[in-house]
């Protein structure tokens, strides 16, 4: 259970998380490197901890995770973001936070921006010796580009990565790591893309249902091919992705990122031939029409054309699970929605997924790195809790109306992204590498372009951006 609970642990806290995120899929286009807004709020607003507590029997329980914590002298964290760790009145605090503030006397404080925003109130605030302390990692645009606008430090004087309690994602962190110094704090690894459908649409065109493929070990490119061609039909205006993410998604299941790290470098795979099949897949299904013509229409995307049967499946992030996002409503009636995380790339020597982290990064001039390290230190205890996973189940089943089904799906996705994450970050690197790699890699799903030419035409200028990466990064 607890490879779950690293989402579970702070599902009430992660809500405005998961709403901004959902704005990207709801306006998207074809270019989408940069999350979108996270509204209206202003960025000099800030907010003290909430006055949430935690039910009597569940702080009972967290009260037996004992961290041997000593108080912190200085108790507040203050935290930059366009959303809040604090729960919103009403709600119950995430284990992470009652352990941080029983345990540590500690509390987070919101420091409100946007998230248009929240790198330019960063800049200010550091260049002014006014430092918040703590800022998300989980947009992955951290590491290395924040680091090489020197917006972070390293949290190695203060978290011992090396210890039993950070052990579990050891492999994960070093990913974050420049000269040897982490750069992020991730506490956990997430889904960032799994597979919607409509159970109606699978039993009426009589086609395998997915979750049963996946349970045979048979969920791979070939059964999702099979049941693409066996669906579509363009005359009846049938067709079997849509979205933003699946080009993305389905090339990370080779466990090939285009832009990753090696030994401390940023490298590109481009010429990678895992790379290319991925791209071949795509190419293949541009040229049997199986994608939803975005380009024909306006560059839109129609996730009601789920739950009318018009279109197969939907790649997005779980988030889309929870109704305060407006998304999992166009899928069709909540027992009739299902998902499967993306399919095995067959010739992939693991069962790769693609992952974003649970995690965050301790800012530069920050007035207290002791209390970040505790908070931290926290959310790591907090994804072994037992008492965590029973209280996101509670709020999944009484609240959001899940199913069994979907919980349970949802553990085993998550379960298995955390044993092989696979993890993108051209949007990570500099705003010219994403530019490079984004609509370029698309080109192929969208509109039948070579991948061979793609490539070529942009090899030469994405090594020459990434030496000057590196060399920034080495010094």
């Amino acid at each position: 259970m607890k490879r779950l609970k690293s989402i579970l642990a702070a599902v009430m806290a992660l809500s405005c998380v998961m709403t901004v995120t959902a704005c990207e899929e709801e306006t998207g286009s074809l270019s989408t490197n940069s999350a979108p807004s996270g509204g209206n709020v202003p960025p000099e607003a800030s907010n003290n901890s909430s006055t949430a507590t935690m039910n009597e029997s569940d702080a009972q329980e967290v009260s037996k995770i004992d961290l041997n914590a000593e108080k912190l002298e200085n108790p507040t964290v203050k935290f930059l973001s366009e959303w809040d760790l604090n729960p919103a009145e009403g709600q119950p605090l995430s284990v992470a936070l009652e352990l941080f503030q029983t345990q540590y006397g500690g509390r987070i404080e919101l420091v409100q921006t946007t998230f248009d925003e929240r790198y330019t109130k960063l800049s200010t605030m550091i260049a002014s010796d006014l430092s918040p302390d703590m800022f998300s990692a989980g947009d992955m645009d951290v590491f290395p580009k924040g680091v090489l606008s020197g917006y972070f430090q390293p949290l190695d004087p203060y978290i011992d990565f090396e210890s039993e309690l950070w052990a579990p994602m050891s492999a994960v962190n070093d990913q974050f790591c420049a000269n040897g110094k982490h750069y992020v704090g991730a506490v956990g690894v997430e889904s960032d893309c799994v597979m919607f459908y409509n159970k109606k649409t699978i039993i009426n065109n009589s086609l395998d249902d997915p979750v049963e493929l996946l349970e045979q070990g048979k969920w791979d490119w070939d059964a999702l091919w099979s049941m693409m061609t066996k669906f579509c039909n363009r005359e009846e205006e049938k067709f079997a992705t849509d979205g933003w993410w699946f080009e993305g998604a389905l090339s990370l299941t080779t466990g090939k990122p285009y832009i990753g790290m090696e030994d401390g470098k940023v490298v590109h795979n481009l010429d990678h031939p895992m790379i290319e099949k991925a791209q071949s897949y795509m190419l293949n299904m541009k040229e049997n029409d199986l994608p939803f013509p975005k380009a024909e229409n306006g560059w839109r995307i129609v996730p009601s054309n789920i739950k009318d049967g018009k279109t197969l499946f939907y790649p997005v992030g779980t988030y889309a699970l929870y109704p305060y996002n407006n998304i999992i409503q166009d899928f069709g009636n909540m027992e009739d929605v299902m998902f499967v995380p993306m399919p095995k790339c067959p010739d992939a020597d693991e069962y790769y997924l693609p992952a974003r982290v649970n995690g965050f990064a301790l800012i530069k001039g920050a007035k207290n790195p002791e209390g970040v390290a505790a908070y931290l230190n926290c959310a790591m205890a907090a994804r072994d809790s037992e008492i965590a996973d029973e209280i996101g189940k509670r709020q999944a089943f009484e609240e959001y109306g899940w199913t069994q089904e979907q919980w349970d799906m949802l553990e085993k996705v998550t379960e298995m992204t955390t044993e092989h994450p696979a993890i993108e970050m051209y949007n990570a690197v500099t705003p010219t590498i994403a530019d490079y790699i984004n609509n370029p890699m698309k080109e192929a799903y969208n509109s039948g372009a070579s991948w061979i030419q793609t490539r070529d035409s942009i090899r030469g200028p994405v090594q020459m951006e990434l030496d000057s990466v590196n060399k920034s990064l080495n010094s």
